[in-house]
């Protein structure tokens, strides 16, 4: 069974832009930092994974990270200066210390939640770190697009999150077997 997602009429984009430069001086698509996942379902155990977050032009590349529990996230400084990546977030609370380019630090996540991901240097940059306790969830591609695989059949709720926005929800009828078509529709304009 997959969930296919149908790109929205209203794409989302950057709403505030950045103070710093970007590696390569695009910025990414804001639609990159929805979250896609399916709610209410039951905790499944997930092969852990390793991700990683790199520190680039003073921001954290990928800005919204989701991940399945028991991930971990190498926090790698692109930088030419020192990073010291921290949260307190009550699903991952951590302070990594300060440490130089080419470097790097991990950290495991065991709690599903949200982390919010910081540096104590510089106090712009910022990321989201969504930890799930199953395997269903995704970030669309650039048109919007996404595919959810392996949803159990049945009534389920997906649910499309976004960091300033926040989250629109849909309850879809899942057949065995086949396939079910969404569309989410999300306000953000185009910058």
């Amino acid at each position: 069974m997959r969930l296919v997602a149908v790109n929205s009429s209203r794409p989302l984009a950057i709403a505030y832009s950045s103070r710093a430069l970007l590696p390569q001086g695009q910025a990414p698509r804001e639609i990159r930092n929805v979250v896609i996942y399916l709610q209410g379902m039951p905790s499944t155990p997930v092969p852990p994974k390793r991700y990683e977050l790199r520190q680039e032009g003073e921001v954290f590349l990928p800005h919204v990270l989701p991940v399945a529990r028991g991930a971990s996230i190498d926090f790698t400084n692109g930088d030419t200066f020192y990073h010291n990546v921290f949260s307190l977030s009550r699903a991952g609370t951590f302070d990594l210390g300060r440490f130089p380019r080419g470097q790097s630090r991990d950290r495991q996540f065991t709690a599903p939640g949200l982390v919010k991901v910081f540096c104590h240097l510089h106090s712009d940059m910022s990321a989201v770190i969504m930890v799930l306790d199953h395997p269903w969830f995704t970030t669309p591609q650039d048109d919007g697009a996404f595919v959810l695989d392996n949803v159990p059949a049945g009534k389920r709720t997906i649910a499309a999150w976004h960091e300033r926005v926040g989250e629109a929800k849909i309850s879809v009828n899942v057949p065995a077997g086949g396939e079910t078509t969404v569309e989410f529709v999300l306000p953000a304009v185009e910058s």
